[in-house]
């Protein structure tokens, strides 16, 4: 009995050594400011309306946490494993949507799971060139000003057939469609159909409009942001 407790004793000493609070400090430090480095990568290539403030703070938390978790941790196989399980059901049960967000969700742990280790020069080098190839790439798309993804809804009366109605004007304007839903609406007076489009950055929405408007003979029309069917 009296081993047992000098053992545990020995190993809380051990743990609690100056050089491994040092070690932890340190890996908290740097995680930190890759974090900061992450965060801003994040902002500057997000467009305005679609920055989350909530996410980028996110983003700065995580590599800081992972860090010192894994810092605890050590070369303990059995905990590291716990630690990716549970990392593994926070991202799971998560309402992240954009593929983009989850990719920085992973960058910021990767950095965690790097610093954590002690390689710190190779966390911020890793961190450095995977921020500069999304600035890069990011800079090269904007330029490029690649078609946008919208839904397109639109009500039909009963008296004109929908049936292929739209499809001239739409192969005018955008530069892919689909048709995703068919709904009957104002007790069958009216037909809605639901389109995923692509519109290219230069497209005249006025004149779009317009020419669905002489189409459905001036009923209902709504071109908003792609929204999934399954949340129409």
């Amino acid at each position: 009995m009296l081993s047992r407790l000098t053992t545990f004793l020995n190993n809380v000493i051990a743990i609690n050594s100056l050089s491994n609070i040092i070690n932890m400090l340190a890996a908290i430090f740097v995680a930190f400011v890759l974090g900061l480095i992450i965060y801003f990568t994040y902002k500057i290539t997000t467009q305005e309306f679609s920055f989350d403030r909530e996410l980028g703070l996110t983003l700065i938390i995580i590599p800081v946490v992972v860090a010192l978790l894994l810092s605890v941790i050590g070369t303990n196989i059995a905990r590291a494993f716990s630690l990716a399980g549970a990392l593994s059901i926070i991202r799971y049960r998560s309402s992240i949507i954009k593929p983009r967000n989850i990719a920085f969700i992973f960058f910021g742990m990767g950095a965690g799971f790097i610093t954590g280790t002690g390689l710190f020069i190779p966390a911020l080098l890793f961190v450095l060139i995977t921020c500069a190839f999304i600035v890069i790439f990011t800079a090269i798309g904007n330029k490029k000003s690649a078609p946008v993804k919208k839904t397109l809804v639109i009500a039909i009366p009963e008296s004109i057939n929908y049936d292929g109605l739209l499809d001239d004007t739409l192969k005018k304007y955008v530069t892919a469609y689909s048709l995703a839903g068919v709904r009957v609406t104002g007790g069958g007076t009216l037909t809605e159909l639901t389109y995923y489009v692509k519109v290219p950055s230069d497209l005249n929405v006025k004149a779009f409009m317009d020419e669905l408007r002489v189409l459905n003979g001036n009923f209902k029309i709504k071109l908003t942001q792609y929204v999934p069917t399954e949340e129409l």
